[in-house]
This record gives C-alpha cells, sequence and structure tokens, in this order.
C-alpha cells in the first residue's frame, strides 16, 4: 500500500510526506519527507528518508534578473508583433543555472555529490543544454533539447562514466497531435525502442506503451532473422487508464 500527503505551506514552499507498506513474511514500512522552496532566484529542496536514513540535500540558484525574462515572455506570446521581435532582437530570453545535490546515508555511512549546470531558451522554440557531473562516481552526464515546432521536440542525452569508461547514448522525440493526444518515443543502448500514446476522452487519459527488446533488433537487422528473434521482438506491452473525478 502507497500514500502520499502535500501540504503548501506558503505560496514558495511545500511539504510533501510519502510512505510504501509492504506485507508479508518481511513486512516493511518506508516514508520520505521532503520540503521544497521554490523562488524566482533560487530553489532549495531538504528530503529524509527512513529506508537506509538517507539525508539530501539541493539547491538551484538562476543568474540573471529573472523578472524582466519573464517579462520578456509575457511580452513575446501576449503583446504586440513589434514587442515579439523585440524580444528575440534583445535576446532577453536566456537563463543560466547551477546546482548541487548532496546526500548521506547513515545505514552504509556513505555519501554523494552532484553539481550541474543549465542553459535554456524559450523564445521563439524552447531549447536547453544540461550537463551534471558527479565526482565521487565519476559520471557525467549531457542533455539537450530542442523545440523543432510548437507541437514537436526532440532530446538527446549522452552518458559518460571515466572510471569504467562506460557510455550510453539515448534520444527521444515527443509529438503532440492536437490537445488531448501525445505520442512519444525514445532509443538507448541498454532499454532499446520504446514508445508510448496518450490521449484524452472527456476525464479518462488512455496510455498505451509499447518496449521493443534492444538486441533482437540488432539481431533482425542480419540478413536471415530467426523466428526465435522474431518472438522476443516485442519486451513488453502496458496500458493504463486514468480516471479524474
Amino acid at each position: 500500500m502507497t500514500g502520499s500527503y502535500t501540504l503548501r505551506r506558503s505560496e514558495t514552499s511545500e511539504l510533501a510526506i510519502s510512505g510504501i507498506s509492504v506485507a508479508g513474511a518481511h513486512p516493511d514500512l518506508q516514508l520520505v519527507v521532503q520540503h521544497a522552496i521554490n523562488k524566482r532566484q533560487w530553489s532549495g529542496e531538504a528530503m529524509f528518508g527512513t529506508s537506509g536514513g538517507v539525508f539530501g540535500l539541493r539547491g538551484q540558484y538562476n543568474f540573471g534578473d529573472v523578472g524582466a525574462l519573464d517579462k520578456a515572455a509575457y511580452a513575446y506570446y501576449r503583446g504586440s508583433d513589434e514587442d515579439a521581435r523585440r524580444v528575440v532582437r534583445d535576446k532577453t530570453h536566456g537563463r543560466f543555472s547551477v546546482g548541487s545535490e548532496v546526500y548521506y546515508g547513515a545505514q552504509d555511512a556513505s555519501g554523494g555529490i552532484s553539481v550541474g549546470a543549465r542553459y535554456r531558451y524559450d523564445l521563439p522554440l524552447f531549447s536547453e543544454l544540461t550537463c551534471v557531473l558527479n565526482p565521487i562516481m565519476g559520471h557525467l552526464s549531457l542533455a539537450w533539447t530542442q523545440q523543432l515546432r510548437p507541437s514537436l521536440c526532440t532530446a538527446a542525452r549522452y552518458d559518460f562514466n571515466v572510471f569504467s569508461l562506460n557510455s550510453e547514448l539515448a534520444a527521444g522525440v515527443e509529438w503532440q497531435l492536437d490537445r488531448n493526444s501525445m505520442v512519444k518515443a525514445r532509443w538507448s543502448g541498454s532499454q532499446g525502442l520504446r514508445f508510448l500514446a496518450d490521449t484524452r476522452i472527456g476525464n479518462m487519459v488512455f496510455s498505451v506503451g509499447l518496449a521493443f527488446n534492444g538486441e533482437t533488433l540488432g539481431a533482425l537487422s542480419s540478413p536471415v532473422p530467426s523466428s526465435a528473434g522474431m518472438k522476443r521482438l516485442v519486451q513488453s506491452f502496458g496500458l493504463q487508464l486514468q480516471w479524474f473525478l
């Protein structure tokens, strides 16, 4: 059984408590408490989890005049055509942010830290470049997102570990068909090809997911694919129905 409780303490702070209870031969109860503060110039979050006694802190700082950036976005979308051209010409829509996260686990007496930087601009089309580094684990992650059209967005991520020299490339696309329908596709070397389609009808949302076996896709590209490979082509298939009262 799972449950969650959220309390908005003010316009910029929120408290969330979630938990999971497992019955059986080895019953277990795990709780996670999070308190977040989100302001224009900076944001922070403190977290504690009973599983392993994990305590963590994370924060982000946004450079520049965030108020001016919000005004520029408002002028672009709701102002005149001349206002929109002025915003793009003056290039007042770029945002640069840095952040960090630290955590410590009391059960295994170990901790970790990660630092990251992000640059994004919203006008006329959304684009974002993110870099995250975990110096203890030696993990580096680079991600890039680009909106090609108002209804079409693509993204790519490259992960690299300086200790093991392992790397992985992932890419995805999101297409908003109309106001109530969306299609997503994702490919990575470890998880293969995956599709997800969402559509909303009234108060109900239907989701259909399909995952293909990455190794089988490689085998099918051979000149003589086997019948066993065809049977293992689809790794998983899922359906989800959400009903909003």
